[in-house]
């Protein structure tokens, strides 16, 4: 799985990178600090994943997993922030968001998730 992390704290990054690094088959191929960087390095990284912070330097992560989705609809996206009202909830489900986690409670459900994503891909190799 090829993860891209959109996240404008260098120690989240550094610790998100340090999750993945422990991860089989997970690989980081591209770390982005805000939305206007983000966009074509995704794409360009071919991704199939993606972490993403709400609140960026330069606007709402939302407004890119909008247009992410638009361009790439199979990538999995987990929605990390420390802004985890219902209503930004909400949009990420809505925007496309296929996890939903609080920086300060729910940090440590990375891994699974990633590894759960894997799962289906693993299975149909299988076949």
């Amino acid at each position: 799985m090829n993860l891209f992390i959109v996240e404008d704290s260098p120690y989240i990054q550094n610790r998100l990178i340090r999750f993945v690094e422990e991860l089989p088959d997970v690989r980081v191929v591209g770390v982005a600090g805000d939305i206007s960087s983000a966009y074509n390095a995704i794409l360009d990284a071919d991704a199939d994943a993606m972490i993403l912070d709400v609140q960026l330097s330069d606007g709402n992560g939302l407004h890119l997993l909008k247009n992410i989705k638009q361009n790439k609809p199979g990538i999995k996206v987990v929605v990390l922030t420390n802004h985890s009202t219902d209503a930004n909830r909400l949009q990420a489900l809505r925007a496309g968001a296929d996890d939903f986690l609080d920086k300060s409670t729910d940090f440590e459900q990375i891994p699974q998730i990633l590894h759960d994503w894997q799962q289906p891909a693993q299975i149909q190799n299988l076949n």
